[in-house]
């Protein structure tokens, strides 16, 4: 094996800010007409002197979240929805450190809406892993690390993805079982663009880097919680409808430099509807399971099935999500979970996305063929996909339960 190009065991190119190193960072963000733009968005009404008054005032991780973070989530979940829900919120013990392995919709708010909740309850909040390929700008990964996020590392080569996967995995078991902080992190690379969430076993296997002896007993050390947020409306949809699009015409889909900060932005700022956040049981059951398989491959494909099971089981549908379902199947099995004025919303929703995407067609660069009806099944799928997986896992438990009464 060749020699590690990193020390496996020194987090500080990675961490969240410190209290002590806060200062310098927050010097370096109030020169940047960015930040002022973006508070300015957030408070309309106060003067740039007001908002590096604010940042000035910050001396320490917490308080910037509380007096910072916390407070512009709320403004902006005030005016981009139409209120925040939780399930099962109350398992969570403010003693306890979690792994929460959650779905990802949005760059930003999957994250900030559970420790928006943590701090109104009193409870720690959680260090949230980010992508180095959404920190582009300076003043990005000054606001994040200042907001307890982690950097992982994306742009590696595949000999070196070792290591950095191993100091990501030792980083997170100290970060849970030696700090006793709680974590979040997407259950895979990249925001579900499909709707459709499965949990990726390299993940898993990237978690049990850093476990020494059982394997299970490892991962149960990390007390790994599924969660699961769900948008009524997914104000990124029409951009991964064209991403969605461009892969399934050409194979792939190349990004265009500023695309992310982009849907970090359009994220943050478009209509959102309501938003449920889930927190799913512990899997104490599935690692009895696992203890039993011996090929290391079927284990992780067990323990990932499990998460999705979980996170299909807690993920909150809405109306549109049901109406999605008919529409692209041309049935009305769900008719009595949406109101006939629910159902013309939507489709007219659906139909004026299509238009928009349609009247960019040249400048997006995809071929006219057949292009509404691709769009509109993109669209419909995205939102259906929620109803297809419950729906596939309540027919699973009925089969099972259906089996075990013959035995």
């Amino acid at each position: 094996m060749q020699e590690s190009p990193i020390d496996v065991h020194d987090f500080s190119a990675m961490r969240p800010y410190s209290d002590e190193e806060l200062s310098l960072a927050i010097q370096r963000m109030i020169q940047e007409p960015l930040l002022i733009k973006m508070m300015k968005w957030v408070y309309p009404g106060l003067r740039k002197a007001e908002i590096i008054q604010m940042f000035e005032n910050i001396r320490s991780v917490n308080q910037f979240q509380e007096e910072i973070s916390a407070p512009a989530v709320n403004v902006i979940t005030q005016m981009t929805t139409s209120g925040v829900s939780f399930t099962n919120e109350s398992s969570i013990e403010s003693d306890q450190a979690y792994l929460f392995v959650s779905n990802h919709r949005d760059i930003i708010l999957d994250s900030a809406l559970l420790n928006v909740s943590l701090i109104e309850r009193g409870i720690p909040t959680t260090e949230i892993a980010i992508g180095d390929n959404l920190l582009k700008l300076q003043l990005v990964r000054d606001i994040v690390r200042c907001n307890k996020n982690f950097i992982v590392s994306r742009d590696v080569n595949a000999k070196e993805m070792y290591y950095y996967s191993l100091r990501m995995s030792n980083y997170i078991r100290h970060t849970l079982t030696e700090k006793n902080t709680s974590i979040w992190i997407a259950h895979r690379e990249g925001r579900s663009k499909d709707g459709d969430d499965r949990t990726a076993t390299a993940l898993l296997k990237m978690f049990s880097l850093s476990t020494e002896g059982n394997l299970e007993n490892g991962l149960k050390d990390l007390h790994i919680r599924p969660m699961c947020v769900s948008y009524e409306f997914d104000p990124c949809d029409l951009l991964k409808t064209n991403e969605l699009m461009h892969v399934r015409q050409f194979g792939k889909y190349e990004k265009k430099p500023g695309e992310d900060f982009h849907s970090m932005v359009t994220g943050l700022t478009g209509h959102k509807g309501r938003i449920n956040i889930s927190v799913g049981m512990p899997l104490d059951d599935v690692y009895e399971r696992m203890s039993a398989i011996s090929n290391k491959n079927e284990k992780f494909k067990l323990l990932s099935e499990a998460i999705d099971d979980e996170m299909h089981r807690i993920y909150h549908l809405w109306p549109n999500n049901y109406i999605a379902y008919d529409q692209l199947h041309g049935t009305r099995d769900y008719k009595d979970k949406y109101s006939n004025i629910q159902r013309i919303a939507f489709v007219n929703y659906i139909r004026g996305h299509v238009l928009k995407l349609a009247l960019s067609r040249k400048r997006l660069g995809l071929p006219a063929e057949n292009f509404n009806t691709i769009a509109r099944e993109i669209l419909l799928q995205m939102y259906a996909n929620p109803v297809i997986n419950k729906r596939n896992l309540e027919r699973q438990k009925t089969s099972i339960e259906s089996a075990a009464s013959y035995e």
